[in-house]
């Protein structure tokens, strides 16, 4: 069972400016980290890392603790172990802003003078975690498409070269789709670029409703779209590009003015395990192109190489 002074409605939340007090007795080497905690965790902006590094130092003092930490505004799901049976749970803030919640278990009762370290603690881990978080959603912005809200460029080059390493590494197949909107530049010149606009987020909320967890999407650009469907073979990935098409296909939609529908035309290639992530791309790409002098609104995939 939880401790009773510690339940799922806790909070610990700090004003900027407050220190934490330390009211406790606790060993040397607990003092010691109390004192070294804020520059050690000032080393990595990384939130996972910097995570482990607090994880690291609570385990000097409480060897058999482990956490969960809990974000689901920045998606982040991170479990050190499975949990054990005495729980201390807390809802972290500061100066009203939600950090996230975190977890301590063990599986012997905490006591009251373990709480007493463990939120002392916590209130050196706020501020960093902050920073943690703005530097990620930071990385998130800088990678994410304005228009669309799917990834970038950028962040498909990224995904492309850990994709196809995880791929190759584990012998799954990983398949890339190519999608280009049919005639997209009639759509701008007969009805404006407003509605040019609407017709990409229309694909965009398309592809994410048709597309798995473990699936990624991005704007190549302009009008062109790329996927990457992770342990899919290129049958799968046909399935997959047939739902989007059939699905943007049947869509006609108001933009205040004009109602006006289009189609997109899609091509699909299969890594081979001894390519490499532009021969991949390459090869989707002319499938895309056959698509396109077939009459557009079709999916044709690439011939292996």
């Amino acid at each position: 069972m939880e401790h009773p002074s510690i339940s799922n409605k806790h909070k610990l939340s700090l004003v900027e400016g407050s220190k934490p007090a330390i009211d406790y007795t606790q060993t040397k080497t607990a003092e010691d980290i109390h004192r070294q905690l804020p520059y050690t965790l000032q080393t990595s902006l990384i939130l996972e890392d910097m995570l482990q590094l607090f994880q690291h130092e609570v385990n000097a003092v409480f060897p058999e603790c482990s956490f969960h930490y809990q974000n689901p505004s920045m998606k982040v799901d991170i479990n050190s172990a499975e949990k054990s049976h005495h729980r201390c749970h807390y809802k972290l803030e500061m100066n009203g802003d939600y950090l996230g919640d975190l977890s301590f278990t063990q599986s012997k009762k905490f006591s009251q003078a373990d709480i007493i370290f463990l939120e002392d603690l916590l209130s050196l881990l706020v501020y960093p975690l902050r920073n943690c978080l703005l530097y990620k959603k930071a990385l998130a912005s800088a990678l994410l498409d304005d228009l669309t809200s799917l990834g970038n460029r950028a962040a498909y080059e990224k995904s492309l070269h850990r994709e196809i390493d995880r791929a190759k590494r584990h012998n799954i197949p990983l398949s890339l789709v190519l999608i280009d909107i049919d005639n997209f530049k009639i759509i701008n010149d007969n009805f404006g670029h407003m509605t040019g606009d609407r017709a990409l987020k229309i694909l965009a909320d398309m592809i994410n409703q048709n597309l798995r967890g473990s699936d990624l999407a991005f704007r190549f650009g302009g009008e062109e779209f790329v996927l990457l469907l992770t342990d899919t073979s290129i049958h799968d990935a046909q399935v997959a590009a047939e739902r989007i098409r059939e699905s943007v296909a049947q869509i006609l939609s108001h933009d205040g003015t004009n109602s006006f529908g289009f189609t997109i035309s899609l091509g699909v290639a299969q890594l081979d395990m001894n390519e490499e992530g532009y021969h991949l791309f390459e090869r989707a790409d002319m499938a895309l192109y056959e698509a396109k002098h077939m009459g557009k609104n079709i999916t044709v995939c690439a011939k292996k190489p």
